[in-house]
């Protein structure tokens, strides 16, 4: 009896072993740095129900999404090219790279989505043991790779693009094993809810981020975001003779009741602008501003400081500070 629990107790040890060898580990799929010139601007939605939820019970994804979002700063940054890196060996699979990366319309959205064409220009790694990974909306032109090709982990793929059902530059990356979608940050299915882990399956830790400012600055007038986020150029700062003070901020993954405060302090240390501010949906991406008409050349000389604050509920508070000097 002794030596058969023996024998199932190194099976048993065998068997946990060889399942945790199998357990696949991706590095980060892009050649960017988190936080600083990418951002994470949806999590994989894992409410099973119509529900959203991320992975941490959050909001900070939409209804139905597989996959993790890594979004650039604007189409500028796209355009000069960001490299999509595979985030382990393979086998490619399938690829398409003939759709083009222009914003869209909505009816042009709905042909896509009713031509099956979400994804955009996209390559999927076959890695073995039935795990694939998916790699959407890549920039027209930019995969090189063809199906049967091997792909060694961290080799390029293509580029960030906007293709497909995409409103910014952004890659979208979708983990299948076995048949399911998993949520790379838990190992888990949507059919587990949130709240739950098991194994992330990141080689290298990400924290999770319930914020993602990645723009912000000062302007004379109310920017135009459009124009912001397609050619990158910032607006003209306040100066002596201004007839306006604005300050702005952008922001991926804002949750509906999210709160941001906006605050201005001129050279003296006092309150110059104050606005506060809840989040009344959902969005991926998000733009704000506050600011104050002045009368001719009534603007301070001297150092201005701005403190964006954002808060969700269950996270400590964040707040990022920007600077403008008016000589």
């Amino acid at each position: 009896m002794q030596k058969l629990l023996i024998i199932c107790a190194i099976l048993a040890s065998t068997l946990s072993s060889a399942k945790a060898q199998n357990t696949p580990k991706f590095s980060f799929p892009l050649d960017c740095t988190l936080g600083t010139d990418c951002w994470i601007a949806n999590y994989v939605d894992v409410d099973p129900t119509e529900g959203v939820k991320d992975f941490k019970c959050t909001a900070k994804t939409y209804d139905g999404h597989k996959g993790v979002d890594f979004a650039l700063k604007s189409r500028v940054i796209m355009n000069k090219g960001v490299n999509v890196l595979a985030a382990a060996d393979g086998t490619i699979l399938r690829m398409r790279d003939s759709e083009n990366d222009n914003p869209k319309t909505k009816q042009e959205y709905d042909a896509i989505t009713a031509a099956n064409k979400d994804c955009g220009n996209g390559v999927i790694l076959d890695h073995g043991q039935g795990l694939q990974t998916f790699y959407c909306h890549l920039k027209n032109g930019s995969i090189k790779a063809a199906p049967g090709q091997k792909i060694n982990a961290g080799e390029t793929l293509g580029q960030v693009g906007q293709s497909g059902f995409a409103e910014f530059p952004h890659l979208h990356f979708t983990v299948i094993w076995e048949g399911s979608h998993i949520d790379p940050f838990t190992g888990m299915t949507k059919e587990d809810g949130c709240g739950k882990f098991k194994q992330s399956l990141w080689n290298k830790e990400i924290p999770y981020a319930p914020y993602a400012l990645f723009n912000g600055g000062f302007a004379e007038n109310v920017p135009d975001f459009k124009t912001l986020n397609e050619t990158g150029t910032r607006p003209q700062e306040p100066t002596l003779t201004s007839k306006a003070f604005v300050f702005w901020i952008s922001l991926y993954q804002m949750q509906k009741g999210d709160q941001i405060t906006l605050k201005v302090l001129d050279p003296d240390g006092k309150t110059f602008i104050h606005r506060e501010i809840t989040q009344d949906t959902n969005r991926a991406r998000q733009h704000y501003y506050t600011g104050r008409k002045l009368k001719d050349h009534s603007l301070k000389p001297g150092t201005y400081t701005a403190t964006a604050t954002l808060k969700t509920e269950g996270y400590e508070t964040y707040t990022q500070d920007f600077k403008t000097t008016i000589k």
